[in-house]
């Protein structure tokens, strides 16, 4: 894999030797060419045939993408013998004899183990070769020599700087590698590249163009490739590698969310920025939706999107709490909205009244007394909502007081009914008494009758009966039952319809709440053509006998 170093710099021995060595083959080509031009001495053309195959060979090796350095050198260091043993003379002898050092040299950097011996070996043979070449003895030695030694110092001197280089690449990769926060290296340049055949308007309208085409975004995903990923990059979007990465990112296979991202991605690369953040709205490979924010650095900005190195933390346990944060909020703002519209009604009609009552010396006794009857009752819903209202605030600051003691249910609900003026079908059985809060379960009747009665179909009826310890009530209607999801019935501030009067969304999750607080509980369940909700108490423990022992009894 490549490492993240050498991709900073565009670093790659096999690539960079092969190419650099095919551009000092044809330059040293064509300078023989040029030199044989300028004297017209016919055997440079022959000297300049050296250069041209070796850099024959490097670019065969580039157009079949089989690029290897070791084997580039090897073939050029045995051109030179070659051709110098057969045509060489003094004015080709000293570029020759640099030629071969420098390639000895390079070399030298494709050798992992047993250093010093190759080194060795590789001198002796660069002061050997000269004894093939058509010069003196002495020449030969001393060429030899001078070949031999500079080799040892350029090969000491590359070979530094390239254990260098590795060993802070080494560092880099264990780094990039470990880091616990995922990391991706991407190579965004090709894409770059189809965007700017596609456009060449201003940088700033570039986003809006690529909103407009999504064809020309998915092409240029297309041609962007993963470099590499660290391991906490592969475990959070669920792939085995890299290049299942890639593959993500074929058109079709991705979302909206995804396409956001690589406009922003693209547009950033275009405008030539090096650093920017973003959040993408992305998938794993299993479907899991993933929220990410990502900080990317192009490493290297002379060739812009070459590599690409993103840091990424999944926010999606972040993005969920806003959102539900968001969500309570616009709740509580409707529900205050609601509160406040619900007081008035009744209110208004109080203060109406009640002046009525005052002001109108015209009003007779029996009219007198629907009035009252009327302002009592709407008094009685101001009340209603007031409770509910301070029972929520207690139960989220856990400051609910219950009285516990024997409670007949069937007797509650005919006077929790009697209040609200309201007739249900009474049940057959009568349930033991509980251990309950009888303001409590009053509270919790009215709130069940009322929300059946705003709610529920025209026909109302209670059940009752007792299982073991538990005590039991279902109020029931026949009206459609509920449209949201069932769970989100005793949520606060959730109402089934927004225009009923008199709602605002607490009743049944107060309700609730009191019955558990009280040892029992309150669940919801559609049956047959009715809704039920089914309220549970803990029956009054009747006292154990005591029984006498044998001695007593004597």
């Amino acid at each position: 894999m490549q490492s993240l170093v050498f991709s900073r710099v565009g670093f790659d021995l096999d690539h960079m030797v092969v190419r650099v060595g095919a551009a000092a083959a044809l330059f040293a080509g064509v300078l023989y060419l040029v030199i044989a031009a300028a004297t017209g001495e016919a055997t440079y053309l022959i000297s300049a045939c050296g250069p041209f195959l070796a850099a024959g060979v490097m670019i065969t090796q580039i157009l079949t993408e089989r690029e290897n350095g070791g084997i580039a050198l090897l073939a050029s260091g045995a051109i030179v013998v070659i051709f110098f043993s057969f045509d060489g003379n003094q004015t080709t002898m000293i570029p020759a004899a640099v030629a071969l050092v420098i390639i000895a040299s390079i070399g030298m950097m494709f050798v992992e183990e047993n250093l010093v011996p190759v080194a060795s070996v590789t001198g002796i043979a660069l002061f050997s070769v000269t004894q093939l070449w058509p010069i003196s003895l002495v020449e030969k030695v001393i060429l030899g020599s001078i070949m031999a030694l500079s080799f040892a110092m350029t090969f000491l001197i590359l070979v530094s700087i390239y254990r260098s280089v590795t060993s802070v690449n080494a560092r880099y990769q264990l780094l990039f590698d470990q880091s616990p926060t995922a990391v991706v290296e991407e190579n965004w340049s090709e894409a770059l590249a189809h965007v700017r055949d596609e456009y060449s308007g201003k940088p700033e309208k570039l986003e809006h163009f690529l909103e407009s085409y999504p064809d020309v975004v998915s092409t240029a995903v297309s041609k962007a490739r993963v470099v590499q990923a660290n391991d906490a990059a592969l475990r959070l979007l669920e792939v085995p590698d890299a290049e299942s990465l890639s593959r993500m990112r074929r058109p079709g296979d991705y979302t909206d969310g995804n396409l956001d991202g690589f406009v922003q991605t693209l547009s950033n690369l275009y405008r030539g920025h090096t650093t920017w953040e973003q959040e993408v709205l992305t998938r794993s490979s299993s479907g899991q939706l993933l929220w990410l924010h990502a900080r990317y650095v192009d490493t290297a900005p002379e060739t812009p999107g070459a590599s690409l190195v993103s840091g990424i933390t999944d926010i999606t346990s972040i993005k969920a709490r806003n959102e539900a944060m968001e969500e309570m909020v616009r709740q509580k703002n409707e529900f205050i909205a609601r509160v406040s519209h619900e007081l008035r009604t009744p209110l208004t009609a109080v203060m109406g009244l009640s002046n009525e009552l005052v002001e109108s010396a015209s009003v007779g006794h029996d009219e007198r007394h629907d009035l009252i009857k009327v302002v009592a009752q709407q008094a009685g819903e101001m009340s209603d909502i007031v409770e509910d209202l301070l029972m929520a605030a207690r139960a989220d600051m856990g400051t609910i007081t219950i009285d516990l003691q024997p409670v007949d249910l069937l007797e509650e609900l005919r006077s929790t009914m009697k209040v609200l003026g309201t007739l249900v079908e009474l049940p057959q059985t009568e349930p033991p008494k509980v251990l309950a809060d009888p303001k409590r379960v009053r509270q919790i009747l009215r709130n069940l009758l009322t929300n059946a009665g705003r709610y529920g179909g025209p026909n109302c009826r209670v059940l009752a009966g007792s299982l073991f310890s538990t005590a039991w009530m279902e109020i029931r209607d026949d009206g459609e039952g509920v449209t949201m999801d069932p769970s989100r019935v005793f949520e606060p501030f959730v109402t089934g319809q927004h225009d009923v009067p008199g709602s605002v969304g607490l009743g049944l999750s107060v309700a609730r709440q009191l019955a558990e607080v009280m040892g029992g509980s309150l669940s919801y369940l559609r049956q047959g053509h009715e809704t039920v909700f089914r309220l549970e108490l803990p029956v009054v423990q009747r006292p154990q006998p005591t029984l006498a022992s044998s001695t007593e009894a004597r």
